[in-house]
């Protein structure tokens, strides 16, 4: 079985704004304009009674990025607070130049400067609803490569 990446969902409490942020920051693509869902179908993709959001999806090279805002409460399972661990991972060609698109496009920093994981420049950033975005300059097995120097032990068995 093979498997890849092929969305992640994210809050925005305005979905326009958050949707252009990744328009702009990243050069995402919008594949589903911003819909209001509601209803049946809306109470049964959220298992909650009541539910009432828009939905929009961005094609982030073949990864989407789907993005919610909830216009009547969230279900409990979707309610999470800011500045938490989970994070959207943006692989750059240059990490500092991602950072000044960010910031111009209405995004902050998370930490004060870029820094060095192993040969990677990562620095965390939050979009304008406070989703975390890690941006990074090298793929992920550098960054497996890395944890695999400093922790040996932890190389999967072949």
């Amino acid at each position: 079985m093979s498997a890849r990446l092929h969305h992640v969902g994210l809050q925005a409490d305005d979905i326009d704004k958050t949707g252009a942020f990744y328009e702009h920051a990243f050069g995402a693509r919008w594949l589903v304009k911003p819909v209001t869902f509601e209803g049946a179908g809306a109470e049964q993709a959220m298992g909650a009674p009541g539910t009432r959001l828009k939905v929009a999806l961005l094609d982030l090279d073949g990864v989407a990025i789907e993005l919610f805002q909830f216009l009547a409460a969230a279900p409990d399972w979707a309610r999470q607070p800011k500045g938490r661990l989970p994070h959207l991972a943006v692989q750059v060609e240059d990490t500092d130049r991602a950072l000044a698109c960010v910031e111009q496009a209405g995004g902050r920093r998370v930490w004060p400067q870029v820094d060095r994981f192993g040969k990677a420049r990562v620095i965390y950033v939050a979009d304008p609803d406070g989703n975390v975005v890690e941006l990074l300059d090298r793929p992920p097995a550098d960054i497996a490569a890395s944890f695999l120097r400093w922790f040996p032990d932890a190389a999967p068995d072949a």
